[in-house]
């Protein structure tokens, strides 16, 4: 079999709906006891997720979101992008890989030998959604989707299209120690509130504390790097775990313990689904057709703003209009959709 690399996403979000596409790939090689000839290539702290799946897998970990190097890369018979970044076709090129596939999007394709054009759509505005797209923007695809109908290009056959994850043991018996020491009873029922936010950042929920106030369980707040202001100002009085922030796999072990997990539309909400938790997310700027799919277990909270989905990192307006996708989302309409979940 070719020896095959996969530029993993560099989101979290993404990498966790990659995972199923990932995982057939990995079968694949290994049905053939050749599991050693797939490398996947990625930032260093994603890559982390998978310890202890894909093994004999090889991992070419690089730091930060864009930091792929082709001397790293050379060797391989084909290589398959599962990003959209000019930069990683380019470096598959540099790197003489024979089969390149990816998207054939954004002035990347003359590097690509095997490209897939995505749809595009008409610049209405979606039902439900609110924003008229700047014609002709890429139609907004479930992305483990996309990543499936790539997999297609090398005769992979994605049959099992959930996300899964395997939770760290030790990870899962340190995060039961930090609980208990917190005073939070590790095998009671118990809430998990994603309320990291970057400083200024419109993909954060700012009235979580207003919903853990309606709400009765016990609850553990967490939060990313950098993210610690936001975690301690939607705590108020509920367990705050910034001192260290849980890393990846502490986060998988906590999803996997919560009884319910509520979150903003970000990566940790991937992670709590792949390890089978039910999830309250609250969306604004980002467009709810992204991870349309196996939302069985998971309940989507958002209000319809003339201004999105924008997907910006920060909001552009100002007065009454700033950040409204996120300010007018009612904590008692997602507190109603918590206990719904919990019942």
């Amino acid at each position: 079999m070719e020896r095959l690399l996969v530029r993993v996403p560099s989101w979290l979000g993404d990498l966790v709906m990659a995972e199923p596409t990932l995982r057939a790939l990995w079968e694949r090689h290994s049905a053939r006891g050749e599991a050693e000839r797939l490398s996947l290539a990625g930032p260093s702290h994603l890559l982390r997720l998978f310890d202890g799946a894909f093994a004999g897998a090889r991992r070419i970990p690089h730091e930060g979101r864009g930091g792929e190097v082709a001397r790293d890369w050379r060797g391989h018979d084909a290589a398959l992008l599962l990003t959209g970044s000019f930069r990683s076709a380019w470096t598959a090129w540099r790197a003489r890989i024979p089969k390149r596939v990816g998207w054939s999007r954004d002035g990347r394709g003359w590097l690509l030998t095997d490209g897939m054009r995505p749809a595009r759509e008409r610049g209405g505005a979606p039902l439900g959604v609110g924003r008229v797209g700047r014609r002709p923007r890429y139609l907004p695809r479930p992305y483990g989707a996309t990543c499936v109908e790539l997999a297609g290009l090398f005769g992979t056959r994605v049959t099992q299209t959930r996300p899964r994850l395997v939770v760290d043991a030790q990870a899962l018996e340190r995060m039961r120690a930090r609980l208990a020491a917190e005073g939070v009873d590790p095998d009671a029922p118990f809430l998990l509130v994603n309320a990291g936010a970057r400083p200024g950042s419109a993909k954060g929920y700012p009235r979580w504390s207003e919903v853990l106030s309606r709400l009765e369980p016990p609850a553990v707040v967490v939060g990313g790097p950098g993210e610690e202001e936001a975690v301690r100002a939607a705590a108020s009085g509920a367990v705050a775990l910034v001192e260290p922030v849980a890393d990846l796999a502490e986060l998988a072990a906590l999803c996997s313990m919560a009884a319910l997990v509520l979150t903003a539309d970000a990566g940790p909400r991937h992670v709590a689904a792949a390890v089978g938790a039910p999830v309250v997310c609250v969306a604004g700027p980002t467009d709810p057709r992204h991870t349309a799919d196996h939302l069985e277990r998971t309940r989507l909270v958002r209000v319809t703003v003339p201004c999105g989905p924008c997907h910006l990192e920060r909001c552009p307006l100002a007065g009454a209009d700033e950040h409204r996708c996120m300010r007018e989302v009612d904590p008692e309409v997602v507190a109603r959709h918590a206990l719904g979940l919990l019942a």
